[in-house]
């Protein structure tokens, strides 16, 4: 089999990306070609993970002024010639594109070379992007149910989204509270932390304390809580993300999809943090489905300051029955199950 797999932009566009080859290539021993962008962190994922690489330039469009729309309507003509040629060359059997501007010339290419197309998307509300190329691909894969039918039900499959191995198979030891605003940190969350870690610390005896602040925020938050005479174990990013989740008995962060999923793989309940300027607001949709299932508690940005916060950690950490609950239903939510799911999907329409 030869598959490929196509991201681009962010994080949570990539890392599922590199999940569904994974299960891919250990299932089908298939040729995978991963297919991004020229400015991202694609290129150095995908090569850390053994993958073949190829590099397309593309642009966005929404919320492009109209001056610029014409430069980045050439730029992306350009991709899809050469997503055109690299996949006619390359002969694949299915494309699969998980987000990002580059996915739409991939996967087009694939349709329209006859390949086996399907899209993944992460969170509530898609993107611009997978929004298009649903309709034109054999299955859709979802993490979250379609409350608003953007994609037709015939070609949908709930998956949940997929995850690294290394998540999926760690044993789970509850034992810290785990602070975290995304790959790039959150400035209002740690801003807050600090003050509510101060306001709550009676009740986090015994709980290893871990932050990851994000590069802007490392030095001074780092400062503020020696001030303060917390001990608290803080990095601007952590590598091994799986080997802090494995101690978390909560966290305290944003809602994005990956980010939910993998705290649902694991069973852990969460405080969400919605960042209010994500596209379409889909991490408050995100969270309201994780709190609809019980699965954790929803502080809005507007709302969020020391005391709210330090409240919500406090009563928490202080119902281990409810905390153990919360981590049964987010656990049940099966938001990261999804590598597994797309592997049987893509088994069957094989010999479609």
């Amino acid at each position: 089999m030869r598959v490929i797999i196509t991201a681009g932009g962010t994080g949570g566009h990539i890392m599922p990306a590199i999940a569904i080859a994974e299960a891919v290539r250990e299932r089908f021993r298939a040729r995978i070609l991963f297919i991004g962008t020229d400015r991202g962190m694609e290129e150095r994922l995908a090569r850390s993970h053994g993958l073949d690489f190829l590099a397309l330039k593309a642009a966005g469009i929404k919320g492009k002024h109209l001056s610029h729309l014409p430069q980045a309507l050439i730029t992306n003509l350009a991709a899809f010639l050469a997503a055109w040629e690299e996949v006619r060359a390359f002969h694949p059997d299915w494309v699969i594109g998980t987000g990002g501007y580059v996915t739409g010339m991939v996967v087009l290419a694939g349709r329209l070379s006859g390949a086996k197309c399907a899209i993944q998307e992460q969170n509530s509300i898609p993107g611009l992007t997978n929004r298009i190329l649903g309709r034109v691909v054999k299955r859709v894969f979802l993490s979250f149910p379609d409350t608003r039918r953007a994609f037709p039900a015939a070609k949908s499959v709930l998956t949940g989204n997929p995850l690294r191995k290394e998540l999926t198979e760690i044993e789970k030891k509850s034992c810290a509270l785990v602070i975290v605003g995304g790959s790039l940190g959150a400035h209002s969350i740690n801003v807050a932390a600090i003050e509510a870690l101060q306001l709550c610390r009676d009740k986090l005896s015994g709980l290893e304390i871990i932050h990851q602040t994000g590069t802007a925020d490392l030095a001074w938050v780092t400062s503020a809580y020696r001030e303060k005479g917390i001990e608290v174990r803080t990095a601007a990013f952590f590598d091994d993300m799986a080997a802090i989740l494995q101690k978390a008995t909560l966290v305290v962060g944003r809602a994005g999809g990956i980010t939910l999923s993998e705290l649902s793989c694991l069973g852990i309940p969460a405080i969400m943090i919605p960042y209010p300027l994500a596209a379409d607001n889909h991490q408050m949709e995100n969270a309201r489905h994780v709190s609809a299932g019980g699965g954790g508690w929803i502080i809005p940005e507007t709302e969020l300051n020391p005391e709210r916060l330090a409240a919500e950690i406090g009563m928490r950490l202080a119902d281990a029955s409810g905390l153990e609950s919360a981590g049964r239903a987010m656990q049940a939510l099966s938001l990261g199950r999804g590598a597994e799911r797309i592997i049987q999907e893509i088994e069957s329409c094989s010999g479609a």
